[in-house]
């Protein structure tokens, strides 16, 4: 059972993801990355700059298809991880192999683009006495994989948009999942860690150790 503390962080992801529905990416933002592969353009805004352990990472991102096809993303299959060599968390949006189970998609037609949003949780665990050396988040990465050929997956689609049940993804399409999948990586964007200056120094230092 969640305790309390979980519960409302995750009820926190869920209303700020909520609160960005309908949104747009601004473009001018510095929190704002933006990757390309082939005719696929993705444009990504981080809706918070300063994290924490077991805080929410939400971003709300745009998919433009430039390919003469439909293309789709599993929108509801998120991951975060950290990277401590890199000091880099990734944000990874949909699926390169899929659940057992057809996960949700969200197609976007040729010449379309689609704006979506994204999230969860943090879990990070650092030392409780820092140094500019110490391994904590400096850097957040997209990752969006994109599904470029969807029609093998038709009917399972039309299935989908009108059944509330989950729909069983068939062992013959897994291999047709994987080759048809393409992740689209992201530049990084900088953030702070929580209980950092914006020097990137723990605010409890004594002036002079920056």
């Amino acid at each position: 059972m969640k305790s309390s503390k979980q519960f409302l962080t995750a009820v926190a992801v869920s209303m700020m993801v909520a609160a960005a529905n309908a949104a747009h990416v601004d473009f001018n933002d510095p929190r704002r990355a933006l990757g390309r592969e082939g005719n696929v353009r993705i444009d990504a805004e981080l809706a918070q700059d300063t994290i924490s352990s077991n805080s929410p990472l939400t971003i709300t991102y745009q998919i433009e298809n430039l390919t003469s096809s439909t293309i789709a993303v599993a929108d509801k299959v998120v991951d975060i991880d950290f990277d401590r060599d890199l000091q880099t968390i990734t944000l990874s949006v949909g699926a390169e192999i899929p659940p057992g189970n057809m996960p949700h998609l969200v197609t976007i037609k040729s010449g379309e683009k689609r704006t979506l949003n994204a999230g969860g949780l943090v879990h990070v665990t650092v030392p409780d006495a820092q140094t500019p050396w110490s391994a904590v988040p400096r850097y957040v990465q997209v990752k969006v994989t994109v599904l470029r050929d969807v029609t093998p997956f038709a009917s399972l689609i039309e299935q989908q948009n009108h059944s509330t049940s989950p729909i069983a993804l068939p062992s013959s399409m897994f291999d047709r999942w994987v080759e048809g999948s393409e992740s689209v990586l992201l530049n990084t964007i900088p953030v702070y860690w929580r209980g950092e200056t914006r020097r990137g120094t723990a605010e409890n230092n004594q002036a002079g150790t920056y």
